[in-house]
């Protein structure tokens, strides 16, 4: 039996680098919340959980002092603010897209979107006359204007970040199913960093999905 008493530093240990850290993201998760109807979302991607979304590491990939732009709708305009909170940011005002077509609703027929501004630590706007509404023309099914991203560059200084992107935009790092993503999120494996025997999109859309990918 051999006993190693060696207990010489490794001269050249392995050295993890940094992960870089974002000063502003949009974030457009799919939520569950209403979607599951034959015009609903679930019709056109997956979706996740509000616990696999409130779960996401969206803190850890801001900087100390960040903004985050959040999508949601009047059904999880509630839940959206919880979310933000959870994630280690503090809800500070919000900006209303409004379509020029009717969507789904129960009640009113749905016709705007809602941005939710979360700030971490202390981040100033850099532009003072934006307003909280816009009437902007809807494109492909959650296909979010490309103005909003100008609107953000203005807003809040970079690096940027878009997750749940749907295509790249100039200046910005990009992660979701339909983009070759610019980083990796552990335990949510989208098509460019993980390969799996399904067509298609391979969101994870479930905590037991996640474990097991």
């Amino acid at each position: 039996m051999t006993n190693n008493t060696n207990t010489t530093p490794d001269p050249d240990p392995p050295v993890e680098s940094p992960r870089k850290r974002y000063q502003a993201l949009i974030v457009d998760a799919p939520w569950p919340t209403g979607q599951s109807g034959k015009y609903g979302a679930a019709s056109k991607y997956p979706l996740m959980t509000l616990d696999a979304i409130a779960a996401m590491p969206i803190g850890d990939l801001a900087d100390d002092n960040a903004h985050v732009y959040f999508w949601c709708y009047p059904s999880t305009r509630h839940v959206a603010e919880d979310i933000l909170r959870g994630w280690g940011f503090r809800f500070v005002d919000e900006f209303v897209w409004g379509k020029d077509q009717m969507g789904l609703g129960q009640y009113f027929r749905h016709a705007h979107e809602t941005l939710l501004l979360g700030v971490k630590g202390k981040l100033p706007v850099r532009f003072k006359g934006q307003r909280s509404f816009a009437m902007l023309p809807r494109q492909d099914h959650s296909h979010k204007p490309e103005e909003i991203h100008q609107m953000v560059m203005r807003m809040s200084p970079g690096p940027y970040l878009e997750l749940f992107a749907r295509r790249p935009f100039p200046g910005w790092d990009v992660w979701g199913n339909q983009v070759e993503s610019d980083i990796c999120i552990p335990g949510y494996p989208v098509p460019s960093d993980i390969k799996v025997d399904i067509p298609g999109d391979t969101a994870v859309i479930n905590d037991e999905e996640a474990a097991n990918a």
